[in-house]
């Protein structure tokens, strides 16, 4: 059977059930919501996992918040009374042609995660991501296929060697504790075996942090997540500056996870990341740029083994409305520059560079539509390009339905996810 008609009945179909009459009321209940009594939408854009400024404050100051929870307090203590947990699960179906052999794949458990997190004393926040599922990993190498601008001259040709980030297939685990030094000052201890460097203190949705987006293709609307410069193993401690308007974290860091041997106060590299927001005629608005770059000295040997990460980028985000709809523009540029004998994002001779741009707008009864575009060069030479068009819609403030096609050189494919916190 041809796959093209599919999507098309898929996306039918689910415009059908937005605009059903189902019960406007829903409360949340993620580990959050039970800690500060307060709905999902306090502190999500449209949806999860994407940030409002609200969420942006609740994060910042390290997931602190009272709330209605009951506390146990003495000296020095300060904490809820129970532990806060959360279910977040995925359930994904993928159709492609390339896709086992055009069956179609279920995925699940697809990150699917218990989280444990909020308040453990009066300026300590917390949190643990811990992966449910089957216990294999790998490493993103890339296929080795050509991309071709010209195939018949060999120089616009490059090769997918990937972008060397650690995948996993159902299994991950993430932590941060988060120190309020001052009401504005913050040190971010963290580890991820895949959200990248940024998991220790980002608070726009643009995709310098992997599972902080506003659709599920993260590389379908992320120059970052295309290069792979904001995944990946991290494991390190942000210094964190926050106020309402303006974050900058510099965090000194390593792309490892787990027990790492490394020269912390000289061995390791540098991230540096801004974020700025200010409102204007109703728009809500966004500036980020990303630095980093150092050789971090990592693993038991003598003399250690030498890891290169270097990659810069800009970004923007607007949350408004446009002719009374709920609207968000996201747009992200990015470098990841050619090293001496390679690094982490670039084993190539070649400078690598990605742009993306995105567009969502609330429609009719908790539906939204969105689509985004990304490309790729390297040396100058468009080596790729991407589309994305895709629907949500909110079952609940804390479960979603998502359903997005791709086409992109080589290969394109359509997802169905039942995306859900419990």
């Amino acid at each position: 059977m041809k796959l093209r008609n599919r999507p098309l009945a898929i996306v039918s179909f689910v415009l059908t059930i937005g605009t059903l009459s189902l019960p406007q009321v829903s409360q949340a209940v993620p580990s959050f919501a039970r800690q500060t009594g307060m709905a999902c939408i306090s502190c999500h854009s449209m949806n999860f996992p994407a940030l409002n400024s609200f969420g942006r404050t609740f994060r910042s100051q390290g997931y602190v918040m009272r709330g209605a929870a009951p506390l146990v307090e003495g000296d020095d203590l300060s904490l809820p009374a129970d532990l806060k947990t959360s279910l977040i699960t995925k359930l994904r179906y993928e159709l492609g042609e390339s896709v086992d052999g055009g069956r179609g794949e279920v995925q699940w458990p697809d990150e699917a995660a218990l989280l444990i997190g909020g308040r453990a004393a009066e300026n300590i926040g917390f949190l643990l991501e811990a992966g449910l599922g089957p216990q294999a990993g790998h490493a993103d190498t890339g296929s080795g296929s050509l991309s071709c601008v010209n195939p018949a001259d060999a120089t616009t040709c490059v090769a997918d060697t990937g972008t060397g980030e650690s995948e996993s297939d159902g299994n991950f685990l993430s932590y941060k504790v988060h120190f309020n030094v001052t009401d504005k000052i913050s040190a971010v201890v963290f580890g991820t075996d895949g959200l990248g460097v940024g998991y220790g203190m980002e608070l726009m949705n643009s995709g310098a942090q992997r599972s902080q987006r506003p659709i599920e293709n993260r590389k379908g609307f992320s120059a970052y997540q295309r290069l792979g410069t904001a995944s990946g193993a991290a494991t390190g401690v942000a210094l964190v500056y926050h106020t309402n308007s303006l974050m900058v974290n510099y965090s000194h860091w390593a792309p490892s996870w787990g027990n790492v041997n490394a020269n912390i106060l000289g061995g390791l590299g540098h991230y540096l990341r801004v974020n700025y927001f200010l409102n204007t005629r109703g728009w809500e608005l966004g500036l980020g740029a990303s630095m980093m770059g150092g050789t971090i000295d990592v693993g038991a040997n003598d003399p250690a083994d030498e890891l290169t990460v270097s990659g810069n980028g800009i970004d923007l985000q607007a949350i408004g409305e446009v002719m009374g709809k709920p609207t968000e523009i996201y747009f992200s540029y990015g470098t990841a520059p050619s090293e001496s004998g390679g690094q982490v994002y670039n084993s190539g001779s070649d400078d690598l560079s990605s742009m993306a741009l995105m567009a969502k707008v609330g429609v009719v009864n908790r539906t939204s539509l969105f689509a985004a575009y990304g490309e790729d060069h390297s040396g100058g030479t468009k080596v790729g390009s991407e589309v994305t068009a895709g629907v949500q819609y909110m079952l609940a403030q804390n479960a979603k339905l998502e359903l997005f096609s791709v086409k992109k050189w080589g290969e394109d494919y359509t997802m169905l996810m039942l995306f859900a916190g419990f």
